[in-house]
């Protein structure tokens, strides 16, 4: 309850899509089954982002055996269009399935390296139900060559080929590994997008000092990792306020929502949080975001989002500026 005795009311508008709150299931083995993703809902998850799937699979490349690629290139062509087409199958029945037994919006997941003939399976994820697309595009420079303007021109070839392509909301999870973020999400939503993730986390590798080999680290977060959007977020809520934006990594309690709608945030994703705590855990921030709310005064979540994002608080050194010299007590 509210101080003015209203029942607070958790529901927010993400890309033109009504959730019953601000939480989403991002894309992970959570996501990947009508059952799993039934049990989210009834943990009361306000949104999901289906289990990526890979434009390598979708256009059939995880088929192309070397031998058949060389020797046999009329059934590398089979298997090739045979596979992707039973990939993508599997992925719209899944679409399909989520939406005949669940009420709340079903965003697909596509990674995506290129622009090419998987394009044209977004519109059959878009004929199959789907409410969002989400464009997790990772493609890495790996050598000197690789100019800064041509990696970008091919991210935003990516978005503006989706965009043209469907009718449903398309969202972009950014990484952080960009000069300018914020001129890279104006010129996504400029090309057609209606949402902009922050952030994407990749898996980055380890190394194994006793066998000399490279190993995974850790794909999962910590809640330290949601210090790196909220001032971005902060600054892009401020400047770009038709772009909706999901805070993606770090989010882990319900005083890390708080503070991620607190910048501006339309909404956050939830991953590493429900992999560690189990799904209650949605249950949980949900509780919290309306005791906070209701202790704070605040009657629905558009009430307070943004509140502390730069158009509210500009000239705050503290968002503004990176002040090394504040970051340790004087005593150091």
């Amino acid at each position: 309850m509210t101080h003015s005795g209203r029942m607070t009311d958790l529901s927010v508008n993400y890309m033109g899509l009504d959730l019953r709150n601000p939480l989403i299931a991002s894309s992970s083995p959570l996501t990947a089954t009508a059952a799993h993703i039934e049990e989210l809902v009834r943990n009361g998850i306000g949104a999901v982002v289906l289990k990526s799937i890979f434009e390598e699979q979708i256009s059939g490349e995880a088929a192309m055996m070397a031998r058949y690629g060389n020797d046999y290139p009329e059934a590398a062509d089979y298997l090739h269009a045979y596979l992707g087409a039973d990939y993508m199958q599997s992925f719209i029945d899944l679409i399909s399935e989520v939406k005949r037994s669940t009420d709340i919006p079903v965003i697909a997941s596509i990674n995506c390296m290129g622009k090419g003939k998987w394009v044209e399976y977004a519109g059959q994820i878009a004929a199959a139900g789907a409410d969002g697309l989400e464009l997790n595009i990772f493609f890495m420079p790996d050598n000197e060559t690789q100019v800064s303007a041509e990696i970008e021109a091919r991210y935003l070839g990516i978005i503006e080929a989706v965009t043209r392509t469907v009718d449903i909301p398309v969202s972009v999870k950014f990484s952080r590994r960009f000069t300018n973020i914020f001129h890279m999400m104006q010129a996504s939503y400029n090309r057609g997008a209606k949402g902009a993730v922050l952030y994407n986390r990749f898996f980055e590798p380890d190394i194994d000092i006793e066998n000399m080999e490279y190993i995974s680290a850790s794909g999962l977060s910590t809640p330290a990792e949601l210090h790196k959007s909220l001032r971005d977020v902060a600054i892009a809520t401020a400047e770009m306020p038709g772009l909706d934006i999901s805070v993606s990594t770090g989010v882990h309690s319900g005083e890390d929502a708080v503070k991620a709608l607190l910048v501006g945030a339309r909404a956050v994703q939830l991953c590493s949080t429900l992999l560690i705590n189990g799904v209650e855990v949605i249950g949980r921030i949900n509780a919290f975001l309306a005791e906070w709310m209701g202790r704070n005064g605040f009657a629905t979540v558009d009430d307070f989002r943004g509140l502390m994002n730069r158009k509210e608080r500009r000239g705050d050194l503290l968002l503004e500026r990176v002040q090394y010299m504040k970051t340790f007590p004087s005593e150091f």
